[in-house]
Protein backbone atom coordinates (compact mmCIF):
# COMPACT_ATOMS: atom_id res chain seq x y z
CA UNK A 1 0.00 0.00 0.00
CA UNK A 2 2.73 2.09 0.58
CA UNK A 3 5.16 1.43 -2.04
CA UNK A 4 1.37 1.99 -4.32
CA UNK A 5 1.55 5.28 -2.74
CA UNK A 6 4.93 6.35 -3.56
CA UNK A 7 4.74 5.65 -6.54
CA UNK A 8 1.91 7.79 -7.41
CA UNK A 9 3.74 10.15 -5.97
CA UNK A 10 7.20 10.24 -7.73
CA UNK A 11 4.95 9.74 -11.02
CA UNK A 12 2.61 12.83 -10.69
CA UNK A 13 5.39 15.11 -9.35
CA UNK A 14 7.60 13.77 -12.53
CA UNK A 15 4.61 14.66 -14.61
CA UNK A 16 3.42 17.86 -12.44
CA UNK A 17 7.16 19.46 -12.90
CA UNK A 18 6.45 18.51 -17.12
CA UNK A 19 3.59 20.22 -16.73
CA UNK A 20 4.52 22.96 -14.50
CA UNK A 21 7.64 24.15 -17.34
CA UNK A 22 5.27 23.93 -20.52
CA UNK A 23 3.08 26.37 -18.32
CA UNK A 24 5.55 28.55 -17.45
CA UNK A 25 6.03 28.93 -21.38
CA UNK A 26 1.89 29.93 -21.71
CA UNK A 27 2.44 32.45 -18.63
CA UNK A 28 5.31 34.15 -20.12
CA UNK A 29 3.70 34.72 -23.69
CA UNK A 30 0.37 35.40 -22.53
CA UNK A 31 1.70 37.61 -20.01
CA UNK A 32 3.54 39.25 -22.41
CA UNK A 33 1.30 39.38 -25.69
CA UNK A 34 -2.19 38.46 -24.09
CA UNK A 35 -2.37 35.79 -26.78
CA UNK A 36 -2.95 31.94 -25.57
CA UNK A 37 -0.42 29.76 -27.26
CA UNK A 38 -2.00 26.69 -28.71
CA UNK A 39 0.92 25.51 -30.05
CA UNK A 40 2.99 25.66 -26.99
CA UNK A 41 2.48 21.53 -26.79
CA UNK A 42 4.17 21.26 -30.49
CA UNK A 43 7.15 23.26 -29.88
CA UNK A 44 7.88 21.26 -26.71
CA UNK A 45 7.27 18.27 -29.27
CA UNK A 46 9.66 20.10 -31.77
CA UNK A 47 12.35 19.94 -29.13
CA UNK A 48 11.66 16.40 -28.46
CA UNK A 49 11.96 15.03 -31.46
CA UNK A 50 15.03 17.13 -32.87
CA UNK A 51 16.51 16.00 -29.82
CA UNK A 52 15.80 12.37 -30.72
CA UNK A 53 16.72 12.81 -34.22
CA UNK A 54 20.42 14.39 -33.38
CA UNK A 55 21.19 12.22 -31.01
CA UNK A 56 20.61 9.07 -33.70
CA UNK A 57 22.99 11.39 -36.05
CA UNK A 58 25.53 10.84 -33.41
CA UNK A 59 25.24 14.71 -31.56
CA UNK A 60 26.06 14.22 -28.09
CA UNK A 61 23.04 14.63 -25.77
CA UNK A 62 24.01 17.84 -24.36
CA UNK A 63 24.57 19.57 -27.69
CA UNK A 64 21.00 18.04 -29.26
CA UNK A 65 19.54 19.63 -26.36
CA UNK A 66 21.05 23.21 -26.95
CA UNK A 67 20.33 23.00 -30.60
CA UNK A 68 17.07 21.48 -30.55
CA UNK A 69 15.80 24.05 -27.94
CA UNK A 70 17.51 26.63 -30.43
CA UNK A 71 15.71 25.36 -32.96
CA UNK A 72 12.02 25.25 -31.01
CA UNK A 73 12.53 29.25 -29.82
CA UNK A 74 13.88 29.76 -33.80
CA UNK A 75 10.18 28.18 -34.56
CA UNK A 76 9.01 30.51 -32.19
CA UNK A 77 9.93 33.71 -33.34
CA UNK A 78 8.82 32.71 -36.81
CA UNK A 79 5.67 32.26 -35.66
CA UNK A 80 5.74 36.00 -33.37
CA UNK A 81 6.58 37.39 -36.55
CA UNK A 82 5.29 35.72 -39.46
CA UNK A 83 1.65 34.86 -38.22
CA UNK A 84 0.88 36.87 -34.73
CA UNK A 85 2.64 40.73 -35.56
CA UNK A 86 1.47 41.19 -39.02
CA UNK A 87 -2.41 40.50 -36.94
CA UNK A 88 -1.26 42.55 -33.88
CA UNK A 89 -4.73 44.59 -34.31
CA UNK A 90 -6.37 41.22 -34.22
CA UNK A 91 -8.90 40.36 -32.01
CA UNK A 92 -8.40 37.74 -29.13
CA UNK A 93 -10.34 35.30 -31.20
CA UNK A 94 -8.26 35.78 -34.17
CA UNK A 95 -5.16 35.38 -32.42
CA UNK A 96 -5.99 32.32 -31.05
CA UNK A 97 -7.28 31.12 -34.49
CA UNK A 98 -3.74 32.11 -35.39
CA UNK A 99 -1.80 29.48 -32.83
CA UNK A 100 -4.32 26.59 -33.22
CA UNK A 101 -3.77 26.94 -36.83
CA UNK A 102 0.22 26.76 -36.11
CA UNK A 103 -0.14 23.76 -33.87
CA UNK A 104 -1.66 22.11 -36.71
CA UNK A 105 0.54 23.05 -39.25
CA UNK A 106 3.60 22.14 -36.93
CA UNK A 107 1.88 18.23 -35.74
CA UNK A 108 1.31 17.83 -39.26
CA UNK A 109 4.71 19.01 -40.81
CA UNK A 110 6.27 16.61 -37.45
CA UNK A 111 4.13 13.50 -38.73
CA UNK A 112 5.94 14.21 -42.09
CA UNK A 113 8.98 14.40 -40.95
CA UNK A 114 9.20 11.56 -37.82
CA UNK A 115 6.40 10.13 -38.78
CA UNK A 116 3.52 8.82 -36.27
CA UNK A 117 5.62 5.82 -34.60
CA UNK A 118 7.12 6.14 -31.04
CA UNK A 119 10.51 7.49 -30.75
CA UNK A 120 12.68 6.63 -28.07
CA UNK A 121 15.65 8.15 -26.34
CA UNK A 122 18.55 7.06 -23.88
CA UNK A 123 18.27 8.28 -20.62
CA UNK A 124 20.51 11.23 -19.53
CA UNK A 125 22.42 9.07 -16.82
CA UNK A 126 22.02 5.85 -15.65
CA UNK A 127 18.88 2.87 -16.91
CA UNK A 128 18.80 1.32 -13.55
CA UNK A 129 16.09 2.29 -11.54
CA UNK A 130 16.06 3.52 -8.01
CA UNK A 131 13.82 1.36 -5.75
CA UNK A 132 12.90 3.51 -2.66
CA UNK A 133 10.55 1.78 -0.09
CA UNK A 134 9.33 -0.65 -2.90
CA UNK A 135 8.42 2.08 -5.26
CA UNK A 136 10.76 2.65 -8.29
CA UNK A 137 12.25 5.86 -9.41
CA UNK A 138 13.62 6.20 -12.53
CA UNK A 139 16.57 8.34 -12.63
CA UNK A 140 15.34 10.45 -15.65
CA UNK A 141 13.07 11.77 -13.23
CA UNK A 142 15.32 13.21 -11.24
CA UNK A 143 16.89 15.01 -13.95
CA UNK A 144 13.54 16.76 -15.03
CA UNK A 145 12.64 17.90 -11.22
CA UNK A 146 16.62 19.02 -11.23
CA UNK A 147 16.36 20.81 -14.60
CA UNK A 148 12.79 22.08 -14.03
CA UNK A 149 14.31 23.46 -10.41
CA UNK A 150 17.04 25.39 -12.36
CA UNK A 151 14.73 26.92 -14.87
CA UNK A 152 12.25 28.29 -12.38
CA UNK A 153 15.67 29.83 -10.42
CA UNK A 154 16.94 31.61 -13.65
CA UNK A 155 13.60 32.76 -14.62
CA UNK A 156 13.04 34.40 -11.51
CA UNK A 157 16.34 35.63 -11.20
CA UNK A 158 15.95 36.62 -15.38
CA UNK A 159 12.96 38.44 -14.36
CA UNK A 160 14.03 40.12 -11.21
CA UNK A 161 17.74 41.11 -12.28
CA UNK A 162 18.15 41.67 -15.46
CA UNK A 163 16.77 44.71 -17.81
CA UNK A 164 15.61 43.05 -20.33
CA UNK A 165 13.12 40.33 -17.49
CA UNK A 166 12.04 44.19 -16.23
CA UNK A 167 11.46 45.05 -19.81
CA UNK A 168 9.41 41.78 -20.72
CA UNK A 169 7.10 42.72 -17.44
CA UNK A 170 6.87 46.05 -17.84
CA UNK A 171 5.25 45.24 -21.69
CA UNK A 172 3.18 42.63 -20.06
CA UNK A 173 1.61 45.17 -17.46
CA UNK A 174 1.00 48.25 -20.08
CA UNK A 175 2.17 47.60 -23.84
CA UNK A 176 1.74 51.63 -24.19
CA UNK A 177 3.54 52.78 -20.87
CA UNK A 178 6.26 50.66 -21.48
CA UNK A 179 6.67 52.15 -25.23
CA UNK A 180 6.12 55.17 -24.41
CA UNK A 181 9.80 54.94 -21.91
CA UNK A 182 11.24 53.78 -24.76
CA UNK A 183 11.00 49.59 -24.46
CA UNK A 184 10.82 47.88 -28.12
CA UNK A 185 7.80 45.82 -27.39
CA UNK A 186 7.58 44.22 -30.80
CA UNK A 187 11.36 42.62 -29.26
CA UNK A 188 10.10 41.70 -26.14
CA UNK A 189 7.29 39.66 -27.46
CA UNK A 190 9.59 37.95 -30.31
CA UNK A 191 11.68 37.14 -26.70
CA UNK A 192 8.57 35.91 -25.02
CA UNK A 193 7.84 33.06 -27.89
CA UNK A 194 11.20 32.90 -28.55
Amino acid sequence: MFSEFLQYLFTGITIGATYALIALGFTLIYNASHVINFAQGEFLMIGGMATVSLTAMGVPMLLAVVLAVVLAGVLGIALQRLAIAPAKNADVVTLIIITIGASIFIRGLAQLVWGKEYHVMPNFSSDEPIQIFGAVLNSQSLWVLGVGAVLVAVLVYFFTRTLTGKAILATSMNKDAARLVGIRTQVVLMLAFM
